[in-house]
């Protein structure tokens, strides 16, 4: 089993509004990523949100997902990790897919090709990569979850990834949103627009 965290919980500060409620694809970033990774047979599904979104929410964005509070977004994305992995470690998962929730037009197959790895491959840490730089989604194996959870808040995951180079797998993908984080006003308008939306 495999988990998918979906980091929601940041204050959204240079998109001016949650980007977790942003209109996308008939519906919105957060429901887009939630639905994939249901598609990709990922159980459970663990949002984390922030104050400002957590009350906003409406049952056609969560699809039975769980839904964590952050009371805390300036904790960044650790924070959130951490508190994802909290609630993930009381089901029998294997990893965890980390995936923020900026980033909702990561290609299905993208999201196939990380899983696949992690199973036939071996590393407990699988990361898309494109154009020779590594992307996003992550996807950390169980025997790395301690570590995620007792990570420097001044480097995150980050310092999990770069710890051992040999137990990270990066595989190619053909898909640039790995490296694309919609986070302002000016990089939402260009992905609707590229969707045919704008």
């Amino acid at each position: 089993m495999i988990a998918a965290i979906v980091l929601a919980g940041g204050a959204s500060e240079r998109m001016g509004t949650p980007k977790a409620l942003l209109p996308f694809r008939g519906s919105t970033f957060l429901a887009v990523v939630i639905e994939c990774c249901r598609a990709q047979g990922l159980t459970p599904v663990v949002v984390v949100v922030g104050p400002d979104v957590y009350n906003l929410l409406s049952d056609s964005d969560l699809a039975d997902a769980t839904v964590i509070c952050n009371p805390a977004p300036e904790s960044g994305p650790l924070g959130s990790i951490r508190l994802g992995l909290e609630a993930a470690v009381n089901h029998p998962v294997e990893a965890a897919l980390v995936w923020h929730v900026d980033r909702p037009h990561v290609r299905p197959e993208t999201v196939a090709r990380l899983v696949e790895q992690f199973r036939d491959g071996g590393q407990p840490i699988v990361v898309p990569g494109y154009g020779g730089r590594r992307g996003h989604p992550v996807l950390f194996g169980r025997p790395v979850f301690d570590e995620l959870l007792s990570a420097p808040e001044h480097e995150g995951a980050r310092a999990v990834v770069r710890a051992d180079p040999s137990r990270v797998a990066v595989i190619p993908v053909d898909d640039p949103a790995v490296l694309e984080d919609v986070d302002t006003p000016a990089a939402y308008r260009d992905l609707l627009q590229r969707e045919g939306g704008g």
